[in-house]
């Protein structure tokens, strides 16, 4: 019995070779599990650096960005905001033609303000009107990379080849003064890291612009006489020594002249404030008219105003201002005033001959005005 039972309990060779089989079909099946585990740990590797890398590239750009924004908020001009917009964002994106557009009342178009990279001549003028340009309308990015996309912007297809394009509104407290433009024309991968760097800028494009105006609007504003629409009396002063300045530099002779309306105090006693602010206000306007451009114009106080003639002698300075007192005369009679017929006396002095700085020349044009005054008024006085 007992022999008969070892027999029956020992496994034969085919058994053997079956479980032995079964162990190895194991085997491979775990090595094949984890050679594919390896496989896609590897892939994962691969993924995960790839991300690390692009979101280092990310926060580098955005580094960039953030640099940058000193430089734009410490820039009063529009036209350097924008050369400096192009060049930061074409040192990000060489690949990309970039175009600085702003908007304008002009109604064939938008004006380039600036661009960078290899910008084709069709795209050195954008003809679309604000108005009817989609990005602004919409208020919001366009990204269109692709070259397998249909062009958003119907502008672009007379371009031979453009794999994509983007385009970013430029707001400023909601309403669209610009737009940002990148045409490329090769392929380029396009993600949503990129489009997050562009907005990120474009928003600080946006406020450093519309702080530049606000800067711009404030200046001009600080030197304007509200009134007249004239320069003021700083202005005045400042413009005069940059001409003497000039003058002291290159050579030359210029002319100054002081102009006081005769009797104004009559004419607001007579027929009130407002009637005197409507005579300041034609004298502005024919005097604007008169004179040529490089002539200065500006109100120095009261009824009093300031003009500068660079590059003119006094004797031609004098014919000018007369000019100017008979025409102020004729629209004082025909302007609709309810005071007519006003007049101005003036005084007058020229660089070098008469002064060599602004507190000489100016106390010369005084006197000369009050030798005016004292001989009847509505006379012009150069000499004295």
């Amino acid at each position: 019995m007992i022999t008969m039972a070892k027999a029956e309990s020992t496994p034969t060779l085919e058994q053997l070779y079956s479980s032995l089989n079964e162990v190895l079909v194991c085997i491979q099946d775990q090595e094949k599990y984890f050679s594919s585990q390896l496989v896609e740990l590897k892939n994962r590797e691969k993924e995960l650096l790839l991300a690390y890398q692009r979101e280092g590239q990310r926060v580098k750009r955005l580094q960039e960005v953030i640099a940058s924004t000193e430089i734009l908020f410490n820039t009063s001009s529009e036209q350097k905001i924008g050369e400096l917009v192009v060049k930061i964002l074409y040192k990000l994106y060489p690949q990309a033609a970039i175009r600085f557009l702003i908007t304008s009342t002009h109604p064939v178009g938008m004006k380039l303000l600036a661009y960078a990279g290899k910008l084709p001549d069709q795209l050195k003028a954008c003809k679309i009107n604000p108005l009817d340009c989609p990005v602004i309308k919409r208020g919001k990015p366009w990204f269109n990379p692709s070259e397998n996309k249909d062009l958003f912007c119907l502008k672009l297809a007379i371009l031979p080849k453009l794999y994509g394009h983007i385009c970013i509104p430029l707001l400023v407290d909601g309403r669209a003064f610009g737009v940002l433009s990148f045409t490329f024309h090769y392929s380029y991968t396009f993600d949503h890291y990129d489009e997050e760097v562009i907005n990120v800028f474009s928003t600080y494009v946006g406020l450093a612009f519309a702080n530049a105006r606000l800067v711009k609007i404030a200046t001009t504003e600080a030197l304007t006489d509200q009134l007249t629409g004239l320069p003021n009396r700083r202005y005045a002063l400042e413009a005069l020594q940059r001409e003497i300045s000039r003058a002291e530099r290159y050579g030359g002779i210029f002319s100054v002249a002081m102009i006081d309306l005769d009797n104004f105090k009559v004419v607001n006693d007579l027929y009130g404030h407002i009637e005197g602010d409507r005579v300041l206000v034609l004298f502005a306007r024919i005097a604007s008219q008169v004179f040529r451009k490089i002539d200065l114009v500006a109100r120095y106080g009261g009824e009093e105003f300031l003009l500068l003639f660079p590059q003119t002698s006094l004797p031609n300075s004098i014919d000018a201002v007369e000019r100017f007192k008979t025409l102020f005369n004729q629209a004082t009679l025909f302007g609709g005033l309810k005071a007519t017929n006003l007049t101005f006396s003036a005084g007058l002095a020229e660089y070098r001959t008469d002064g060599q700085n602004a507190e000489n020349l100016l106390e010369t044009c005084d006197k000369r005005l009050y030798k005016a005054k004292d001989g009847g008024r509505n006379q012009v006085v150069g000499v004295g």
